[in-house]
């Protein structure tokens, strides 16, 4: 199905909520019976198109699968971690369907090898090329607190088709995340952590109102309920380290009789690669980052260099809107600017006059903050987000209620109650663990007001616009008080690795950007630097045959690409396919693997942070 499409909706009469605005485009005004199956309808193929991906605050919930790898109910899909058997050793079961699943007892320190264990949940897809078999692949989805297994279920057969049928994929749960136990929560239940979100409430972080102290005290608060619930000599918040991290990954790949990693990270799973790759640089056999934030900058927990492009993503939407023309983009008009004016002017009367959407289910209520929340995390996927953000937008400017309630799911997310004994493992890495690994990672400082507004017009001159969604890091990890037990205070770099690594970046990331990749190709020496031509957060948010390519290339054979490659990509936000015709003429495999790129441009997950 092409997503590029925009459906055109008509406006209902009797259900504007507040006076639209002038429009240059005429509506037929249907029954109300043909309103409501209109709303049914839409509705229908916007979670077919885009997934059941919803907002709340801060956060995009993920996709449902896509690779098919996850059994229906009934079947493998009802498979019981916490009824698996941890052990010391791998001790694989049969699960999901021709996969194989684990949990692994490793020390919450190594110096104390006898000590308290967590549980760390594994989840392999096997090779099905056993005759070429290359080993196996450690996969980490960002975060952090992003859930491997949970990835290699929903995309483990799209990674697969990139990287070739020669190698097994590992996806686990990190540390205090997933179906890993401990976990690294302080909420008792996903309710619970919801009602404390809805408590922060529609006002945006400004550093020069008022808005600083709200802030400041749910940060505050946040990092003392932690404090007493994952803190302590032998609290997990003390174990779930980045270094620590690195080293389970060592000792499992060691158990897999592997005595050098293989590894493929995004987002904060680039950190992690970059941290294995300092601390054991004669262990990498190959190693990809993808979607790169500095490490430097992260341990040094300054989050200060991350939205220095988002800027150039969000006029994208305008440009391609344009490009895309008005049977594909409903904000259409006949030039960027004219679209750039038509919305903001819609974003700012929601900042005066929020919308209701009273026949949503539950009802809603769609403010400024909401708005801006869909847009930021639109930067991150615009193949398949950019249209849901042009459509609330129109909807909005035309006063058509029956759009907006079809909508809404995609705007603002409701809230369930799930109060049963067991969390929610709550893949989606958007909790308080994001802060427990982040923080405690980073440089202890203290809070002060005067850094901070200091620190946030830092952010405001990279991006006036999205500053408010990147402005909670530096204030949540001042007001942290757990601190890693095992913190790497060596340079994130590697004078020598045993194979050279490969650092993957789109051109213009919103929150990972390309100046942070090249600064971290030059700290490993020999590292390869693969730039994709696209807007979005990390590689797989748009399908490109040449990237794909490339890394396969590496992974089967060690080669990296030369010297200023910039790969192109196969379909713009939008607009659609680049070249239909060209495409026509692709070999069967080369389709093949357009398609599952394709899904993992759908797929891949945002989280809260990276």
């Amino acid at each position: 199905m092409d997503n590029s499409k925009t459906v055109r909706v008509p406006r209902p009469r009797s259900l504007l909520v507040f006076e639209p605005f002038p429009s240059s485009r005429g509506w037929a005004w249907p029954s109300r019976r043909a309103n409501t199956v209109f709303v049914i309808a839409l509705a229908a193929q916007l979670l077919v198109l885009f997934g059941i991906n919803h907002y709340y605050g801060l956060h995009e919930a993920d996709l449902p699968p896509l690779s098919g790898d996850v059994s229906a109910p009934g079947t493998d899909a009802d498979f019981d971690w916490y009824a698996l058997e941890p052990k010391r050793e791998l001790a694989w079961v049969p699960c999901y369907s021709g996969q194989k699943c684990a949990r692994l007892l490793l020390p919450f320190d190594y110096d104390t090898p006898d000590g308290p264990t967590t549980a760390i949940a594994l989840r392999m897809k096997p090779a099905t090329d056993k005759k070429n078999y290359r080993g196996t692949i450690f996969l980490n989805p960002g975060g952090p607190g992003g859930s491997g297994t949970e990835f290699v279920g929903r995309l483990g057969k799209n990674i697969g088709d990139v990287v070739g049928p020669s190698f097994d994929l590992l996806g686990f749960d990190p540390r205090g995340t997933g179906f890993t136990t401990p976990v690294a929560w302080c909420f008792n239940s996903d309710s619970e952590r919801a009602i404390w979100t809805t408590q922060e409430g529609h006002q945006l972080l400004n550093a020069s109102d008022h808005s600083v102290g709200l802030f400041h005290a749910r940060a505050k608060l946040l990092g003392e309920r932690c404090q007493t619930r994952i803190g302590g000599e032998w609290g997990i918040g003390r174990f779930v380290s980045t270094p620590n991290v690195a080293r389970d990954m060592l000792e499992i790949s060691q158990m897999l009789g592997q005595d050098k990693l293989q590894y493929w990270g995004f987002s904060y799973g680039s950190v992690l690669g970059q941290y294995f790759a300092a601390i054991y640089p004669d262990k990498v056999k190959r190693l990809i980052v993808d979607g790169v934030y500095d490490a430097e900058n992260y341990k040094a927990a300054l989050w200060n260099t991350n939205i220095v492009d988002v800027d150039r993503a969000v006029d994208a939407l305008f440009d391609f809107c344009h490009q895309a023309g008005p049977d594909k983009c409903a904000l259409y008009d006949s030039s960027p600017d004219k679209i750039r004016r038509r919305f903001f002017r819609v974003l700012e009367h929601v900042k005066q006059n929020p919308i209701t959407i009273p026949l949503a289910e539950p009802p809603a209520i769609i403010t400024h903050k909401a708005l801006l929340a869909q847009f930021f995390y639109a930067t991150y996927k615009p193949l398949t987000m950019y249209a849901p953000v042009v459509n609330t937008m129109h909807a909005i400017e035309t006063g058509n209620t029956a759009a907006l309630t079809a909508l809404a799911p995609l705007i603002v997310s409701p809230i369930e109650c799930k109060c049963g004994d067991r969390p929610d493992p709550a893949f989606r890495g958007d909790n308080e663990v994001t802060f427990a690994i982040a923080c405690g990672d980073g440089e202890e400082r203290a809070w002060d007001l005067g850094e901070y507004r200091k620190w946030y017009r830092g952010l405001e001159h990279q991006s006036h616009l999205m500053a408010p969604m990147w402005g909670i890091y530096w204030m949540q990890c001042a007001e942290w008080p757990i601190r890693a037990k095992s913190r790497w205070t060596g340079p994130l770099a590697a004078k020598n690795t045993s194979h050279p690594i490969l650092v993957v970046s789109a051109k213009y990331d919103p929150v990972t950007p390309l100046p942070d990749a090249r600064n971290v190709q030059k700290r490993y020496a020999g590292a390869g630097l693969l730039v994709q031509d696209s807007y979005g957060h990390c590689s797989l948010s748009s399908p490109s045959l040449c990237t794909a390519k490339h890394v396969r290339r590496y992974f089967e054979e060690g080669t990296l690409p030369a010297d200023g490659t910039l790969c192109d990509v196969e379909e713009l936000p939008l607009v659609g396919k680049r070249d239909s015709s060209g495409l026509q003429a692709l070999s069967a495999e080369d389709a093949q693997l357009l398609v599952s790129l394709r899904g993992l441009s759908e797929g891949m997950p945002v989280h809260r942070g990276l």
